[in-house]
């Protein structure tokens, strides 16, 4: 087969893809279950969704179903799915045990701050990757850093920092180098482990999405940690079922893990008399994730 023929078999392979995820997304219940979720939104979230598809050669060539309920996942959290808007994204992914691509749903870095902005107890939230020189100083008893943008010394990222401020008068700091964020990244990622994927592709978006989520997720007040934890538990998951009741199945990563780790979270009193879940794997003095010397 020359490339030519090849080409037009793959875009071939496409169109049927996207004329089944229409089909789905056409039939008059999955129309009727994204009006109750997102109301006059309904129809452009619909529409953005058979775009994002049609604009990815993965994505078009994905199981219709695994689509639509990672879509559904999106809208019942009210996150845009342009990948450009750094809400949440559908991302497809090779399911070797079901011999096929299938879609997970991503919540991005914005999504989780949008989702903490939301329960008006986040004063301040906020993720940047450090630079050579700008970590200026570091407090290892008390956790207290000090950063410094203009001490910069070079364009090379040293780790990733994440900083939280509840109205309530909770701050909380994390530093990662990346080693830490590497080693994370080997503990979770399959695909990591392989070589390809997100973590290749996007280090950086996906370093800053990943100590965002654990910042929020592990050291906000328990309050809004329990309101969130079903976010949590839906990102970077596929979902089989239907779309009124969808299982999460997590193809790349030990999400189940991390799930598990959020539930079985013990309660640590902080000094300012807040209750702040600390799961099992991270430092309750220090904030910071417990990794493997190797993996």
């Amino acid at each position: 087969m020359n490339q030519n023929q090849n080409q037009n078999q793959i875009q071939q392979q496409q169109k049927i893809g996207i004329a089944a995820l229409k089909s789905v997304l056409n039939n008059d219940s999955i129309k009727q279950k994204f009006v109750d979720m997102l109301g006059k939104k309904a129809q452009g979230f619909i529409t953005s969704v058979i775009n994002v598809c049609s604009n990815n050669k993965m994505l078009a060539n994905a199981e219709a179903n695994s689509i639509v309920l990672a879509a559904a996942n999106a809208a019942a959290l009210d996150l845009p799915i342009d990948p450009n808007l750094g809400y949440a994204a559908i991302v497809p992914f090779n399911d070797k045990n079901k011999g096929c691509v299938v879609a997970t749903f991503q919540i991005m870095r914005n999504g989780w701050v949008e989702l903490a902005q939301r329960t008006c107890k986040i004063k301040k939230l906020n993720c940047e990757a450090v630079y050579e020189g700008e970590l200026v100083s570091k407090n290892r008893f008390t956790e207290e850093y000090v950063f410094d943008e203009n001490k910069r010394k070079s364009d090379t990222v040293i780790g990733y920092m994440a900083y939280l401020a509840t109205t309530d008068g909770f701050e909380k700091t994390i530093y990662w180098t990346i080693d830490d964020m590497k080693r994370h990244a080997m503990r979770y990622s399959q695909t990591f482990k392989k070589g390809y994927g997100l973590w290749l592709d996007n280090f950086d978006a996906m370093a800053k999405k990943t100590l965002t989520k654990h910042i929020i997720v592990k050291f906000a007040p328990k309050s809004i940690s329990t309101a969130l934890y079903e976010a949590a538990s839906k990102d970077e998951a596929a979902f089989t079922g239907d779309i009124n009741n969808p299982q999460p199945v997590y193809v790349d990563n030990q999400q189940e893990e991390q799930v598990e780790e959020f539930q079985e979270a013990v309660v640590v009193v902080e000094e300012d008399g807040e209750e702040h879940q600390v799961p099992d794997g991270v430092n309750p003095e220090t904030g910071e994730m417990q990794f493997e010397e190797q993996q």
